[in-house]
């Protein structure tokens, strides 16, 4: 299909030894545990790339009194 582009990869991070790996590692019917090192504790993995958010149009001398 043009036009449509492959869905983000979410990616975990383990608190303990710091691994990255996507959501398909994760052992169903383990709870959330690292695949590594079985760590109980996971976050979400920052993306390496920024994210561009649009400000309002405010001019800048309007942005000092807010």
């Amino acid at each position: 299909m043009i036009g449509m582009s492959a869905p983000p990869r979410i990616l975990y991070q383990c608190v303990k030894c710091g691994r990255v790996f996507e959501r398909e590692r994760l052992v169903k019917g383990t709870g959330i545990r690292c695949p590594f090192c079985g760590f109980p504790a996971l976050k979400k993995s920052k993306p390496p790339t920024a994210k561009l958010i649009s400000t309002s149009k405010l001019t800048e001398e309007q942005r000092l009194f807010f």
